[in-house]
């Protein structure tokens, strides 16, 4: 799959490119905790492309190295905090817990 950006062509797939991109944007939200930030206003920060920026936020969110937050029309994007694997695990049951509580099935 393909990206027509002005006259240029950029693959939609897991380049060299791309990998640099998510490198570049985990580091500028690593140094900026708490900063929420718009495709727009990052591909600034950074200097790329806001197309390009824009799919490797979005591959980020895939991998839950960010988050993604709609406030209107404006989508923002922010850094998740590493945790560990049974941290989420047992968050995530302790969730299906307090939901099967709400609706009566405990």
């Amino acid at each position: 799959m393909s990206r027509l950006q002005g006259e240029r062509v950029f693959p939609g797939g897991n380049g060299a490119c791309d990998s640099i991109i998510r490198i570049e944007l985990i580091t500028h939200f690593h140094r900026h905790p708490g900063m929420e930030c718009t495709p727009e206003r990052m591909a600034e920060a950074i200097g790329r492309d806001r197309l390009r920026v824009e799919a490797q936020l979005k591959k980020l969110v895939q991998l839950r190295i960010l988050q993604e937050r709609a406030r209107g029309k404006e989508v923002y994007y922010r850094y998740l905090p590493p945790v560990s694997v049974s941290f989420r695990k047992r968050e995530e049951k302790d969730a299906t817990r307090a939901n099967d509580a709400a609706m009566g099935m405990s």
